[in-house]
């Protein structure tokens, strides 16, 4: 019996054994016919660029100005209008961080875009009327105050939009002391650039030229600075009587974060037309203090330094010194007609360097670029800590994105040969 029972043990340990032996095996043959059955490897994942640069230019076509943006790893040598996005006519780019917006001026629409960081491909995610509070126009003055705060001024309406560009939701329609009545009538009066001060407020610099009527002046007579505090929906329009006018945007100091108010290019026109005695300078220069106040200690006259017949544009201001272009006293004379002034607008200018602090005047070369002149340049934006100018060329109608070298030669980054100018470049990540 003994020896019995132990067989039968025996024979048992070894047929679990084989058992195991066999599963084992069953096992693994399975495991290789299903890595041979599904051979499909999974995808790699895309990769995000590195970073994103926007860049937003115009191109002229027979129907008119059409907008395109586009979205590269890294600013391009030249545009690509066959990879961009078609935004329009009567269209503007705005951006804030990392996130793009676009307003069409025909519809009073801000549509909202995001972009692939693998692709760089655009795709509209939201849209938000404004229409019903009567703001449209190719352009809006709009300022960011962080991602969920926005404003878009309407001065003339008496009409500030303050919205949500993260909801894409209006918060709330400030209704305000319109623009006030000087009592004389312009080709234009308004706000087109604005700007958040250091008190949480908006300052707006009034823009408008010589009367239509030369024998009307404005009453009060000064240069005009509106601000809006948005936490008692009033505005506040303040006058500087040192100079008659101002121009659209202020001038930051790049080198040391000072504004400055500089004259636009029809105060040349007030001179020569009207009776300037005893009234506000044409040529004035002012400091503009952070909470957007006129600073009291700070006034230039540009015509104690330079004989300016016909200030055509204020290109920038770097460490207090002020870039224009002119035409001297000397080299031109207004036609008698005040119908006929805008012929100087054709005249040849000049590139000057005025020293805002000791009145030194010097030639500026800086748009002298590899043998090609740049005629006019307009500040786009400071990206990481450089500064970006829209450049146009009139002799071959070339576009350029400019690097600003202080007071040297600019530096060319991207060519747009669409008979155009660049409107918006930034860093979106």
């Amino acid at each position: 019996m003994t020896s019995k029972l132990k067989t039968s043990r025996k024979w048992a340990w070894l047929t679990m054994l084989l058992i195991g032996v066999l599963s084992v095996g069953t096992i693994s043959c399975d495991d290789n016919n299903d890595d041979n059955n599904t051979v499909t490897p999974e995808p790699n994942e895309p990769v995000e660029t590195e970073a994103g640069w926007l860049i937003g230019y115009r191109t002229r076509t027979p129907q008119g100005l059409v907008w395109y943006m586009e979205v590269n790893e890294e600013l391009p040598a030249e545009t690509d209008q066959s990879n961009a996005v078609e935004i329009g006519f009567n269209a503007q780019i705005l951006t804030f961080g990392s996130d793009v917006w676009t307003w069409n001026g025909d519809a009073s629409t801000i549509t909202k875009w995001e972009v692939d960081r693998t692709t760089l491909d655009f795709s509209v995610t939201e849209l938000l009327s404004i229409a019903t509070t009567g703001i449209s126009g190719r352009r809006v003055a709009n300022v960011f105050f962080s991602e969920t705060q926005a404003f878009i001024t309407n001065l003339a309406e008496g009409t500030i939009v303050e919205w949500n560009p993260q909801t894409m939701e209006i918060i709330t329609v400030h209704n305000i002391d319109p623009l006030p009545d000087l009592g004389v009538e312009f080709s234009f009066y308004t706000e087109q650039v604005i700007y958040q001060t250091s008190d949480e407020k908006i300052m707006m610099p009034i823009v408008f030229p010589t009367p239509n009527d030369p024998s009307q002046f404005p009453s009060p007579e000064g240069a005009m600075m509106a601000i809006f505090d948005p936490e008692t929906s009033s505005v506040v329009y303040n006058r500087d009587d040192r100079m008659i006018a101002n121009h659209s945007t202020l001038m930051p100091d790049f080198a040391d974060g000072s504004f400055y108010m500089v004259p636009n290019a029809y105060n040349s026109f007030w001179d020569p037309y009207l009776n300037m005695t005893g009234r506000p300078t044409a040529m004035g220069v002012t400091r503009i203090n952070p909470d957007g106040s006129f600073d009291p200690n700070f006034f230039v006259d540009l015509r104690d330094f330079v004989d300016i017949a016909f200030l055509r544009s204020q290109f920038f201001v770097f460490d207090q010194k002020f870039v224009f272009s002119y035409i001297n006293t000397a080299d031109y004379q207004y036609p008698e007609s005040y119908d006929d002034r805008f012929d100087v607008f054709s005249q040849p200018a000049k590139l000057l360097a005025v020293d805002l602090i000791t009145g030194d005047v010097s030639d500026f070369t800086g748009f002298d670029i590899d043998g090609n002149t740049v005629d006019l340049a307009i500040f786009l934006g400071t990206v990481e800590g450089v500064n970006y100018f829209s450049g146009y060329s009139a002799a071959d109608g070339q576009g350029s994105l400019l690097i600003q070298n202080g007071l040297d030669p600019m530096t060319v980054v991207t060519i747009h040969n669409g008979d155009n100018l660049f409107q918006e470049v930034a860093k979106l990540w």
